[in-house]
């Protein structure tokens, strides 16, 4: 008897998922770590100049920037090799003994981290990773923590649940930042209508003490973040996934469908500062085919009209 072997049927690998211009992530402040012995009276030696006994409340946990930046980076590492990687934070990290830079190392990356702007941090992120030309594959990575190992009641209405990351690539969809220095809270609306009218955006994501523009459709960015408040709104709006009003694709009593924005402006303004900065997300456009030429067809005896 003669065996037939058969060739074995070659397996097709799944399609690697297409970059995402944000990617946002949310990670459960239970299910993280205190900031450590000692840390907790460091942090009020530094704060106060005097040592300060530390509290024993238990919600003081939450997760590190480098835990979480891994967390995003992972997905992003598995279909594209990063060379470039700023962060963009608010609050000091709740464990500074971990090096985020360390942990993200990587051959040819370079990393380092923006601060000390408040809600403006990632739009500063974003400019300063669009003003590297020779590093194309960059991230932008913000993060928030509503965890600090000190008494802070400028914090108290952050998200007692979560910590919160968001992922921006810049080469993906997004124009270049624009920001303006020393705008007093009476100067904002003066400042931001004549500049929305330049974006021309289909739907404007502003921070949560913006006042709504005269104009254009908007919606405010959730209150209970910092840094990625009006980038997680932004996220949303990309994933069809925000909580109010139809989604994007979605079919309307009317018969009409809620097309998704193809123009997104996200404006933050930071009191503090008084800085006011916007950047605008557009869907980046398909390649342009073009046509091949038409080959020169010579008449025929056939060829009347």
């Amino acid at each position: 008897m003669t065996a037939v072997v058969s060739e074995p049927t070659p397996t097709s690998r799944p399609e690697p998922a297409a970059p995402q211009a944000v990617r946002q992530a949310t990670f459960p402040r239970a299910a993280g770590h205190g900031p450590g012995s000692g840390l907790r009276s460091l942090w009020a030696e530094r704060l106060t100049g005097a040592p300060v006994r530390p509290s024993g409340d238990s919600n003081h946990r939450g997760h590190s920037f480098a835990d979480m930046c891994a967390a995003l980076l992972t997905e992003i590492d598995a279909t594209e090799n990063l060379d470039l990687v700023v962060l963009a934070h608010v609050t000091p990290d709740l464990d500074p003994r971990d090096s985020v830079a360390g942990a993200l190392a990587a051959p040819d990356r370079l990393v380092f981290a923006v601060s000390d702007q408040g809600r403006l941090a990632p739009f500063t992120a974003l400019r300063l990773a669009m003003a590297f030309p020779d590093r194309p594959h960059a991230a932008v990575i913000v993060l928030d923590q509503a965890a600090v190992p000190y008494a802070d009641p400028d914090l108290s209405a952050l998200d007692e649940t979560f910590d919160h990351a968001v992922a921006l690539r810049p080469g993906l969809g997004f124009h270049p930042v624009r920001q303006w220095a020393d705008i007093t809270g009476d100067r904002v609306t003066g400042v931001l209508e004549p500049a929305l009218a330049v974006e021309h955006p289909d739907l404007v994501i502003l921070g949560p003490a913006l006042p709504p523009p005269a104009g254009f459709t908007w919606r405010r960015a959730p209150g209970d973040q910092l840094g990625t408040a009006v980038f997680s709104a932004l996220s949303a709006e990309l994933t069809g996934t925000e909580s109010d009003g139809a989604r994007p694709g979605e079919a309307q009593p009317d018969g009409t469908t809620v097309g998704r924005p193809r123009r997104i402006t996200v404006v933050e303004y930071e009191p503090a500062l008084r800085g006011l900065a916007l950047v605008t997300w557009s869907e980046p456009s398909p390649p342009a085919r073009h046509l091949a030429p038409v080959p020169d067809l010579r008449s025929g005896p056939t060829d009347r009209r």
